[in-house]
């Protein structure tokens, strides 16, 4: 399998990690988004919307969407981080719906603009509701892992992995402090102590 990657993302970090995790040879092929490296000719036809990750398989089919990624890669090698119970399953896909809904746009967007020299005059004016919004997903996790080890319970599950990749890296830009959100940065020491762990920045 060949990814196709921008190595500060969180999205192609996730697929990176699950990668990890399962014990599966994926090759990074990087690409700079800040030069418009994915807007060529050449990876347009690989990607019509010019986004990574975009996962190409052996067989030389060509996934795009990292959380759909993620389903795929968890369901084909029968992972224990997507459980067949339908509740159980049901729970993780609401994390990774919502984590492309309430959390990226604005702990991810936020990272990038202020990291990549991103900002304008419109940015700043949606600054302050986006770190609001993002600041309200981080207490939602925050309240739910105060509960129990993990987002969906004692195990780890696709919902951690997928929510792991932003939110580890949220302090990135100055826009939120992690040290606000305990239950947080104890279920990112726990997935960090895993022994299967790589960081974002590894190739």
């Amino acid at each position: 399998m060949v990814l196709h990657d921008f190595l500060p993302s969180g999205n192609g970090y996730k697929i990176r990690l699950l990668c990890a995790c399962l014990g599966l040879n994926v090759t990074l092929k990087e690409y700079d988004i800040t030069k418009g490296e994915t807007r060529t000719e050449a990876f347009l036809a690989l990607s019509p919307n010019g986004k990574i990750p975009v996962l190409e398989l052996d067989n030389g089919d060509v996934l795009s969407e990292s959380n759909a990624i993620l389903l795929y890669l968890a369901e084909q090698h029968a992972s224990l981080l997507l459980p067949t119970d339908l509740i159980t399953k049901a729970t993780i896909y609401k994390w990774l719906f919502w984590e492309q809904y309430s959390h990226e746009p604005n702990i991810a967007a936020v990272r990038f603009w202020l990291t990549h020299n991103a900002m304008n005059e419109l940015k700043e004016q949606m600054l302050p509701d986006r770190v609001q919004q993002g600041n309200a997903a981080l207490q939602l996790m925050d309240d739910t892992l105060k509960k129990q080890t993990f987002l969906i319970g004692d195990i780890i599950s696709l919902a951690d992995i997928c929510l792991f990749a932003y939110t580890h890296v949220a302090e990135e830009g100055g826009a939120y402090q992690l040290s606000d959100f305990p239950n947080i940065q104890r279920w990112i020491k726990t997935i960090e102590s895993q022994d299967w762990f790589i960081p974002i920045t590894q190739r």
